[in-house]
């Protein structure tokens, strides 16, 4: 496996290219297609590949964990790569940053599922509960709480766990967009982890590191970079 670093060099404003790509940075499907693109050589594969957007400069940055390098396009990328082979331990400590698309499955009384976005399914619960509006929760204590639970109940199959007070969950936000050709708009909602956790198995939590956390892998969600917390 290879961890990347990928960012547009200084000077990519003044290339033409840049502003045909640069309006696809707010639009989870357009940037999917760009990262794809970085795996050209290989057309029909399948995603072999996690990724996260932040920002450097003002201008997109993206850390991808992948089974190959990415190829470097001269013009537009500076892409850093190195072999990635996390050596861990059982009770071990990392630092961590994940995003994340934590959704619960809710059965109807026809036996069909849906997923649900869990702040807007603990808004729901809430509301349904009868809590006044002034007693309520804000949104940024339900994204604490439910993120928490979330990610701890997802650290039991993946091989690590958290401790309430070393994780903060932040950063809720909601991307909705269109595939094209596609009728129904998909609307993926994140939310931003970072904190401590225990390795509890340092095998599978490797393979999480590899293959990710949660759904939505194709969008930019979970890829958890970690480091030993000193």
């Amino acid at each position: 496996m290879y961890i990347s670093r990928a960012n547009l060099k200084p000077d990519v404003v003044t290339n033409k290219e840049f502003w045909k790509l640069s309006r696809d940075f707010g639009d989870s499907y357009r940037i999917h297609r760009a990262i794809w693109s970085l795996f050209a050589n290989a057309p029909d594969k399948k995603r072999d590949f996690l990724y996260r957007q932040d920002e450097k400069n003002g201008l997109p940055l993206f850390y991808i964990v992948s089974e190959q390098e990415p190829d470097v396009n001269m013009d537009l990328w500076h892409i850093e790569s190195k072999e990635y082979k996390p050596l861990l331990s059982v009770g071990q400590k990392l630092i961590f940053s994940l995003r994340a698309n934590p959704i619960v499955t809710r059965w109807n009384e026809k036996g069909k599922h849906k997923r649900h976005d869990i702040v807007m399914d603990a808004k729901t619960r809430i509301k349904m509960e009868g809590i006044p509006n002034d007693k309520r929760p804000k949104i940024p204590e339900i994204v604490q709480e439910e993120g928490f639970e979330w990610l701890r109940k997802k650290g039991e199959s993946s091989g690590f766990e958290v401790e309430e007070g070393q994780v903060i969950a932040t950063g809720y936000r909601s991307n909705r967009f269109y595939k094209p050709r596609g009728k129904h708009s998909v609307n993926i909602s994140t939310i931003d982890f970072s904190g401590i956790l225990t390795v509890t198995d340092p095998e599978v939590l490797t393979d999480a590191l590899y293959n990710g956390i949660g759904p939505a892998k194709s969008f930019g969600c979970g890829l958890m970079l970690v480091r030993p917390a000193r």
